[in-house]
């Protein structure tokens, strides 16, 4: 078993600015498919698809309020 030791100024991406890069990338990706399902189901008239798309809608406040919490 070996121990884990922390090194001054040594950074390994966990932490708070890996958390807020790594949620700020999932909320613009969620928005993008969010996007997308939205245009495609409203051109197919896809009750499914625009359905999807307002629980993305769901997740996507989500995710930003976990941003807006690591602000606090």
């Amino acid at each position: 078993m070996t121990a884990r030791r922390h090194r001054p100024g040594h950074d390994d991406g966990i932490g708070d600015h890996a958390d807020r890069r790594y949620l700020g990338l999932a909320l613009a990706l969620i928005l993008g498919f969010m996007a997308v399902e939205v245009t495609v189901g409203v051109i197919a008239n896809s009750l499914a698809l625009i359905s999807d798309a307002g629980h993305m809608l769901t997740d996507a406040v989500a995710i930003a309020l976990a941003l807006v919490a690591l602000r606090l």
